[in-house]
């Protein structure tokens, strides 16, 4: 069986720092003062300069027309849905999908405000929690691709995201597998009712 260890970066995040498993440490992470990343934390300085520059927050570089989101079903496919995190390449997606603790494992530690509320006063900038996020973990992730990003700004909060329509492609993982269409529309409209059909895509 592959293992998280295995899989091997797509080439642009083969460059990037490595944390001491071994892993590329993602371009958006918030670093704290020792040097520390903080895989669940995204440096909003960087988060804006991505939204700003159109770049992907995990390897930094330029994103082309194919921008991939990833998040829960409900992200992807209520009406009132929204992102969090920002698109990124699809390699750089792939890869989180299958490497990820919170996307791919099916266990999860938790939240840092949940697991290790100490070291929220040990970084810097702040920290600032997002309450409107669930803490649980959806059953299923779905990747989601478009060609345009819109945003709803939050005030101070970092502003959700999503792509316009059309989509351009649709993909279903759990635990870090890729699943069939059947599969994945499956396990969506477990989540979603079942009358949810999944949107066309253009892509």
């Amino acid at each position: 069986m592959e293992t998280p260890s295995m899989i091997v970066p797509p080439p642009r995040l083969a460059g990037r720092p490595r944390d001491k498993r071994g892993y590329p440490i993602p371009w958006n992470v918030l670093i704290g003062e020792d040097g520390t990343p903080f895989f669940t934390v995204n440096d909003d300085r960087l988060h804006w300069t991505a939204i700003r520059g159109g770049l992907c927050p995990m390897c930094g570089e330029a994103l082309g027309r194919w921008k991939w989101f990833v998040g829960g079903p409900q992200s992807a496919f209520h009406e009132h849905g929204w992102f969090m995190d920002l698109p990124g390449h699809h390699d750089c997606i792939e890869y989180a999908l299958q490497v990820c603790p919170y996307l791919a494992m099916p266990k999860w530690a938790g939240r840092i405000d949940v697991v290790h509320p100490e070291r929220l006063g040990k970084v810097t900038p702040a920290i600032f929690l997002d309450e409107t996020h669930d803490p649980a973990r959806p059953d299923i992730f779905v990747a989601v691709a478009g060609a345009r990003v819109m945003l709803n700004p939050r005030g101070s909060y970092l502003p959700y995201v999503r792509p316009a329509k059309p989509l351009l492609g649709i993909e279903y993982w759990r635990h870090g597998k890729k699943l069939t269409e059947e599969e994945g529309v499956r396990l969506v409209r477990a989540a979603m009712g079942d009358d949810w059909e999944p949107p066309e895509v253009s892509g």
